[in-house]
């Protein structure tokens, strides 16, 4: 039905179904399909750190005006909780989700946004509708995957310590390692004198040579901390008798696991008094340096042996930043929430850590990103749904973007969706970041509607499409786009356009220069903007900002001033002229010359209130380039005898034959799009 309804919402048939679909899905078909989000941020958006204040929401304040005059209707803004890495967070490291910017915690008042009060004159200026100004809708982005700790919040985790001892575990298909450079290993009180300790490897490459099971142990037992001393192990040191005695407090040893019978062992000499602690992180050696490896890379301290005894399975302590606890709230609604180690993977005996898998299926139990919640969990599921009720009615967000929804089960998703308040008598606006497939993305879409939650979904596999046809030249070919994307999808797979965002760039795509558009943006943004789906136009495309590469920063791009001007036209050009349904024209009637269909695309799209809509033609060759094509196809109201005019350039002018055939034609490397000469709307 959904599929259905997105293939016949055309001018004959939309009042009808207007109202089935109202019906059968309240939230997503009201959305209009002339509508255009914004994501209001990038990666590594300004901050003055050095005087602790955030800047972003006030930024976004100021630009509310110019927003409401482009035409966007939504605003996908930051994770507004504060952040582990306080100023510096950008959200993702979520530490307490009821500090917005207002109390002191890891190192700053306000979030790298701004303060709370800030956020909230923000949203105001948003939803500001006095001398008849539109609404914007502003959607936070929320993360429901896990929780950030640091040294400051770190607990004994027995459960930790059990999965990581638990020799038999390891061999069952569900067991990855818990990351071994998160885990801080500890004695408490450490006796003097001599400790013999012995690290084991597992779940390493034993195939490939010694330089990718690489390992650093650094050891304390002066409460001194870490230095950048080093030492390197001396060979033979395999569990035969011999040792290798530890340099001293703070320092670090670099070593490797010769192969799976390795066992390393250090002596280290303890004055006491002190705890005894030590981490261990996975490396691996090249000629170019010495480098961090797979955390999820094993080594782990099977013995600790002091005056004949084994200490490693008694007295020692792997301790993670799991303990969480946060200054007392002022009221307003606020709870004050503490977390362990029982609210997070692997919580217990029985719990366990899986691996990304080879797939793009949902990964419940993968420690990817921080602590992972354990969102099976009863108490975890309440105090999530609390939060999003408390966040939602104290700051009015009108809808969520849900981040890494692969890493939890639907059930929550749709439990936490279905907890927010209604808006009007209706479900809030909300959207998952589900970075796989087609056929992945529409099961999560489903699965949650059969749950009785409604949920858009980000059209990944369009932008990998239209990355490929921007950054490209004549050879790609433009027939891809015909069924390019979750709306056009013809192998079962699709999804209705209202439950579709569609994108060039996102703030994670930005931040790498491997998945960048970086040339032809145009190209990409006509398509987006003309066709079904709500697009989402990225902040540093519409201001001409450059990418930089977050972790390669010698790789650039500049965006041209000129694409703001080009991508505003085009939200001009959406809201006038277009809703409904879309044909593709170059893929029926025999359009001609049909070996130019490989580098011309054509699409007739239905019209907003009061207009016929449009033909969009995407030209990706060297020199201009046309196709004589079906203007009126089966369903469509026929413009056979009329004039057609090319809104970009109103003096190019085309007649529509009396059989309903048509030339229309683009530039190169470029778009053209023709309506209908009495529906052509000037400045």
């Amino acid at each position: 039905m959904h599929r259905f309804l997105t293939s016949r919402l055309k001018s004959q048939t939309y009042v009808g179904l207007f109202f089935v679909a109202c019906f059968l899905f309240p939230h997503g078909v009201l959305q209009a399909q002339n509508d255009v989000m914004l994501q209001g941020f990038y990666w590594d958006v300004p901050v003055d750190a050095e005087n602790k204040n955030g800047q972003w929401w006030n930024t976004l304040r100021t630009q509310t005006e110019e927003f409401k005059s482009w035409g966007i209707t939504g605003i996908w803004v930051p994770s507004p909780a504060k952040g582990n890495w306080g100023i510096y967070d950008m959200g993702y490291g979520i530490y307490d989700h009821y500090d917005l910017g207002n109390y002191d915690q890891k190192g700053s008042v306000e979030t790298r946004f701004g303060s709370r009060a800030e956020l909230e004159q923000m949203l105001a200026a948003m939803h500001d509708t006095a001398q008849g100004q539109h609404r914007v809708e502003v959607y936070a982005d929320i993360v429901l995957n896990h929780i950030y700790g640091g040294e400051d919040n770190l607990e004994p985790n027995p459960a930790v310590k059990a999965y990581v001892f638990d020799e038999a575990r390891r061999h069952g298909k569900q067991f990855t390692p818990y990351p071994t450079n998160e885990v801080l290993w500890r004695l408490p009180k450490a006796a003097a004198g001599d400790y013999y300790l012995k690290i084991k490897g597992y779940r390493l490459n034993y195939e490939a040579e010694p330089a990718v099971r690489a390992y650093d142990l650094q050891i304390d037992y002066q409460a001194s901390g870490w230095n950048d001393s080093y030492t390197w192990e001396l060979e033979p040191n395999n569990g035969a008798g011999g040792h290798q005695g530890f340099p001293g407090s703070g320092q670090t040893l670099r070593a490797f696991i010769q192969d799976e019978h390795d066992v390393d062992v250090f002596k280290v000499s303890v004055p006491g008094g002190q705890d005894l602690v030590f981490r261990l992180s996975p490396r691996f050696s090249h000629q170019t340096g010495w480098w961090s490896g797979d955390p999820t890379h094993g080594y782990y301290p099977f013995e600790l042996w002091y005056e004949g005894k084994d200490l490693a399975s008694t007295h020692l302590q792997a301790m993670t930043t799991t303990a969480l606890s946060y200054p007392p709230k002022t009221g307003n609604g606020e709870v004050d929430l503490s977390w362990n180690y029982r609210h997070f993977h692997p919580a217990d005996d029985n719990d366990w850590l899986g691996d990304w898998g080879e797939g793009d299926g949902l990964i419940t139990n993968t420690k990817g990103f921080g602590n992972d919640l354990n969102t099976f969990d009863s108490e975890v599921q309440q105090r999530m749904n609390d939060w999003g009720v408390w966040l939602t009615r104290k700051l009015d967000f009108d809808g969520y973007r849900l981040d890494f929804v692969r890493g939890f089960q639907c059930e929550f998703a749709a439990s936490w969706i279905k907890s927010i308040p209604l808006k009007d008598g209706r479900q809030r606006f909300v959207v998952g970041e589900y970075w796989g497939g087609a056929q992945s993305i529409r099961q999560w879409v489903n699965a949650l509607a059969e749950l009785g939650a409604d949920a858009d979904v980000f059209d990944f596999p369009l932008k990998a499409t239209l990355t490929e046809m921007c950054n490209g030249d004549a050879q790609f070919d433009m027939r891809r786009l015909n069924h390019a994307g979750l709306v056009r999808n013809n192998e079962g797979h699709g999804l209705s356009g209202t439950s579709v965002v569609t994108f060039l760039e996102n703030h994670d795509t930005g931040k790498e220069h491997d998945k960048w558009v970086h040339k032809d943006w145009g190209l990409g943004y006509a398509y987006i903007l003309t066709h079904e789906g709500r697009p989402c136009v990225f902040y540093p495309h519409l201001f001409g900002l450059s990418l930089v590469d977050y972790h390669v920063p010698g790789k650039s791009v500049e965006l041209p001033p000129a694409l703001q001007a080009e991508v505003v036209a085009l939200i001009d050009l959406r809201r006038t002229y277009l809703d409904g349904g879309l044909e593709v024209l170059s893929a029926m009637g025999q359009p001609y010359p049909a070996e130019d269909a490989r580098h011309v695309y054509v699409a007739r799209r239905g019209g907003a209130a009061g207009k016929e809509g449009g033909i969009i033609v995407l030209n990706n060759a060297s020199e201009e380039k046309g196709l004589w094509v079906d203007s009126s196809p089966e369903g469509w109201r026929s413009w056979s005898g009329e004039t057609l005019v090319n809104v970009r350039n109103p003096q190019e002018k085309v007649q529509v034959q009396v059989d309903g055939r048509v030339f229309v034609q683009a530039p190169p490397r470029s778009y053209a799009f023709f309506v209908p000469q009495k529906d052509l709307s000037l400045p």
